[in-house]
This record gives C-alpha cells, sequence and structure tokens, in this order.
C-alpha cells in the first residue's frame, strides 16, 4: 500500500465531510428502532412511560403477550427497517438512497437481521429468567455481545459485497481479525454510550410521555449522530482491509 495515502482517520474524516447529510438518516433509523418496542411495551403492558422505557423488544413482546397485533408491528418493523437500513449502507458508499438494490440483496439482509432479532429476544429472555442473578445477566449480556462482535460487519457486507449472510458472518468476523482494536472500541464506545443514554432517560423521565417526549427527542438525535459516526468508521474499516487484500484465507 502506498505510505504517501491518506491515513485511515483521514479517509473517515473525508467520509463524514461528505455524507454528513446522511446523519438525518441514520437518526431516522435509530428513532424508528426507539419508537415502534416502545409502542409494542405500550400495547402489551398499558404501563407508565418510566416503566416502559425499562422493557424494549418487539419479538420478546409478541412472544410473551402472544399478540397478532405486536407480532404484525414486528413484521412492520423488520421489513421497514430492513428496507430502511439497506438504502442506509448504500447512501453511506454511493448516492443516496432509500431502498435496496434489489429483492435478493432485502431478502439476504432480512435473514441476518431477523436473526439478530432473534438472539436479542433469547438475551432478553435468558435476563428475565436469571432474575436477580448477576452472574448469569452478565453472562447473557457478554454472550451477545461476543456475537456482535463477530458480526460488527455483516450487514455492510450484505449490502456492499452482495453476498448471503453466512458469506457475510465469515467476512466481518476476518474484518475484525484485520481490525482488531478499533472494531473493539467502536463496539465498546457505542454499547456504552448507548446504555449511558438509556439509563440517564430512564433516571430523568417522570411523569406523562408529554413531559417525557423532549429528552427521548434528544436521545434519537444524539444516538443517531453517535451510529452515524460508528457507521462511517466500520465502513472504511472494511473496505480498508478488503482493499488491501487483508480479508482472503490465509
Amino acid at each position: 500500500m502506498d505510505g504517501s495515502g491518506p491515513t485511515l482517520p483521514q479517509r473517515v474524516t473525508a467520509v463524514l465531510h461528505a455524507k454528513q447529510y446522511i446523519v438525518f438518516f441514520a437518526i431516522g433509523l435509530y428513532t424508528l428502532g426507539f419508537a415502534l418496542p416502545l409502542a409494542s411495551a405500550w400495547l402489551y403492558r398499558h404501563a407508565p412511560i418510566a416503566e416502559l422505557l425499562r422493557n424494549r423488544g418487539l419479538l420478546a413482546d409478541a412472544v410473551t403477550a402472544r399478540s397478532a397485533v405486536i407480532a404484525a408491528l414486528f413484521v412492520v418493523y423488520l421489513l421497514v427497517g430492513t428496507w430502511l437500513r439497506a438504502g442506509y449502507i448504500r447512501s453511506l458508499v454511493g448516492p443516496f438512497h432509500l431502498r435496496p438494490a434489489d429483492g435478493r440483496q432485502f431478502l439476504r439482509l432480512l435473514v441476518f437481521l431477523l436473526a439478530l432479532e432473534i438472539a436479542g429476544a433469547l438475551v432478553t429472555g435468558a435476563v428475565v429468567l436469571a432474575d436477580a442473578d448477576a452472574l448469569l445477566v452478565n453472562a447473557a449480556i457478554l454472550g451477545l455481545l461476543a456475537v456482535n462482535m463477530v458480526v460488527l460487519y455483516a450487514d455492510y457486507i450484505i449490502v456492499i459485497a452482495r453476498v448471503g449472510p453466512l458469506r457475510a458472518v465469515a467476512l466481518s468476523w476476518r474484518t475484525v481479525r484485520a481490525a482488531p482494536i478499533p472494531s473493539a472500541l467502536v463496539l465498546l464506545t457505542v454499547a456504552l454510550l448507548g446504555d449511558y443514554a438509556t439509563r440517564f432517560l430512564d433516571q430523568s423521565v417522570t411523569g406523562s410521555l408529554a413531559r417525557a417526549l423532549p429528552m427521548m427527542l434528544v436521545q434519537c438525535v444524539i444516538m443517531g449522530g453517535v451510529l452515524f459516526v460508528a457507521d462511517v468508521v466500520l465502513v472504511t474499516l472494511y473496505l480498508d482491509a478488503a482493499q488491501t487484500g487483508r480479508l482472503k484465507p490465509k
């Protein structure tokens, strides 16, 4: 590789500058993922907003409540979220898009995102069953974090390289091994910031939805921006690893 070329931070900065308007796309995606699980929790429990914020998970609610309405909400969320996620990733590496390139790309990404939702629901179930056992709760959370590390780049790869979910997971793990420190830093930073934002919202929300709405909007804007930066960094890391041949099997 030519040592006189731009460094990785320079490439990330250039992409952030060129694609800065995509941050609104990221905020919209985060808001969708925030609002619909909140709606499912309300349909299931009809509890105060402060309690609903502590129990989010569309698939987990659909299974536990055995509700056709919540199940339909989950299907809509998954289909719309997959459609927009594909367009978002395409927009990061090319012209602006709101949709996947074709039906095959959509179905591949749909299968992958459904698998992630199932994994998240299983962890939620394990945490509920573990109740107050901190060791089991932490083990379930660490297990999900390990899975997320392995598949960290998979959705980008499905869209950019146009491969299937299994191939994308294999390439994702190679990318993680090619850039372990920045990959881990991005994942942990997003996880910690997300956990902090959730805890802060839980502690600060009291009263009605109208009183909680401003803080919820602030969280969506901040976390949407954080995820946009993380996506740009991870896409740049993947493209750098692919272009330098570090993803080829040894």
